[in-house]
């Protein structure tokens, strides 16, 4: 009984750090994508702008604007909380 149970959390651990694992990319992932969609609307608002299209220019600014504050906000939640939880061996 005592070898199941000692086995049962052996793998609860082994769980919990490997999802401690993910969060930590997942948190990368969430910074990239938010720069990625910034960029994205920063091509968008020059092509526009190469175009005339003033109105189009605007909201392209905009959200590549709220994109970016995204990625910037997100990063520095992620900073506060990436030495919380430690994963011990």
């Amino acid at each position: 009984v005592y070898c199941v149970h000692w086995l049962r959390t052996l793998a609860l651990c082994d769980h919990w750090a490997e999802e401690l694992l993910l969060v930590g990319r997942e948190m990368t992932w969430t910074v990239q994508f938010f720069i990625h969609k910034s960029q994205q609307w920063v091509g968008r608002m020059q092509e526009a702008d190469a175009n005339n299209l003033v109105g189009h220019c605007c909201y392209a600014a905009r959200q590549a604007q709220i994109y970016l504050r995204l990625s910037q906000h997100a990063q520095d939640s992620f900073e506060r909380t990436k030495g919380v939880a430690v994963v011990v061996e």
